[in-house]
C-alpha cells in the first residue's frame, strides 16, 4: 500500500466515532430503572397507608371499648391518620408531577431521578416519624401504668423499623447517585 491509501484509511477512521451509543438500549435501561422506582414508590405508599390506617383504627377500636380510655392512644391514632393523609397527599403530588416529564431519554431519566428523590424523602420521613410516635407511646404507657411492657414493645418494633428504614434509605441514595452519575455522563458526553 502506498502512503496515500494509508492516509485515506487513517482519515476515514478519524472521522468515525470510536464507539456508538445505543440510544434504544439506554432508553430501555432508563425506563427499567424508572419503572422500578414507580413500583417501589407505589408499594411503599400503599404499605404505609394500610399499616397506619389499620394500626390507627385498631387503637381507636380497642381503646373505645374500655372504660377509662387512654387519651394518648387517641393521640397516637390521630397521628397515624395524619401520617396517612400526608402520604396520600404526597402520592397525589407525585402522580401529578409525573405527567410533566416527556417520554424521551432525558425526560425518563429526570423522572427516574425525581422518583428516587421522592422515595428517599419518604423513607427519611418514615424514620423521623418514629420519634413522635415513640414519645406518644411512652406517654401512653406511663398513663396506663405499663411503661415496662410498652417500652419493650416499642424498643423491639422501632429497632426493626429503624433497621429496615435505614437499609431502604441506603438503597434509595445509591439508586439516586447512580442515576445522577448517568445524567452527568450523558450531559458531558463522556
Amino acid at each position: 500500500m502506498e502512503f496515500d491509501e494509508l492516509k485515506k484509511i487513517w482519515d476515514g477512521q478519524n472521522n468515525k466515532p470510536l464507539y456508538v451509543l445505543d440510544e434504544k438500549a439506554l432508553h430501555n435501561r432508563i425506563q427499567s430503572k424508572m419503572n422500578k422506582g414507580l413500583r417501589i414508590a407505589n408499594i411503599s405508599e400503599l404499605v404505609l397507608i394500610i399499616v397506619y390506617l389499620g394500626a390507627g383504627s385498631l387503637m381507636i377500636s380497642l381503646n373505645g371499648f374500655k372504660s377509662g380510655a387512654n387519651i394518648f392512644m387517641y393521640v397516637e391514632a390521630v397521628w397515624m391518620f395524619a401520617t396517612v393523609a400526608y402520604v396520600v397527599m404526597g402520592r397525589i403530588r407525585r402522580i401529578k408531577a409525573s405527567r410533566r416529564f416527556d417520554r424521551s431519554v432525558d425526560g425518563d431519566l429526570n423522572h427516574a431521578i425525581a422518583l428516587a428523590t421522592y422515595q428517599l424523602r419518604l423513607s427519611q420521613i418514615t424514620i423521623w416519624n418514629l420519634l413522635p410516635m415513640g414519645a406518644i407511646m411512652i406517654f401512653s404507657g406511663l398513663e396506663a401504668g405499663k411503661l415496662l411492657k410498652v417500652s419493650a414493645v416499642i424498643l423491639v418494633s422501632f429497632a426493626l423499623a429503624l433497621y429496615v428504614g435505614r437499609k431502604g434509605i441506603r438503597a434509595d441514595k445509591n439508586r439516586k447517585r447512580e442515576l445522577q452519575a448517568l445524567k452527568e455522563k450523558l450531559e458531558s458526553g463522556n
